[in-house]
């Protein structure tokens, strides 16, 4: 209501530029950011106290930036390419970061892997 006590109507305008939002892009595009982030962390040393927080944590946000840019994507279409930029580019970085903690799992199993050799040969 305003000051002379009738209901305000929301004109047309105002009601498409509310629904013209693509938030599942601007979701994407903060979890790959975060991602980043994340895996950033592992080059100070609170990173390589415990590296599986971090690498963990950027998988999470990456798989949601993936999920979230797909969902842009297909919302984007509707509302005449807004957002589909956005939401491509939390897209790529996404499958990127989620390549980049599966090479560190991969490092990781195989060192692993390379210190029981050792030990069951000595």
């Amino acid at each position: 209501m305003n000051a002379s006590g009738s209901v305000r109507q929301v004109s047309e305008e105002e009601g498409s530029a509310r629904a013209g939002r693509n938030r599942p892009a601007r979701a994407s595009a903060y979890c790959a950011l975060a991602a980043v982030a994340a895996l950033g962390n592992l080059a100070g040393p609170a990173g390589w106290l415990n590296p599986g927080i971090f690498v963990g944590m950027a998988f999470l946000c990456a798989l949601v930036a993936v999920i979230a840019g797909h969902l842009g994507r297909f919302r984007g279409r509707g509302l005449g390419g807004e957002g589909r930029g956005l939401a491509l580019a939390g897209l790529v970085t996404g499958w990127v970061v989620l390549l980049v903690c599966l090479v560190l799992l991969l490092a990781v199993v195989g060192v692993i892997a390379g210190l029981t050799l050792l030990v069951d040969s000595a």
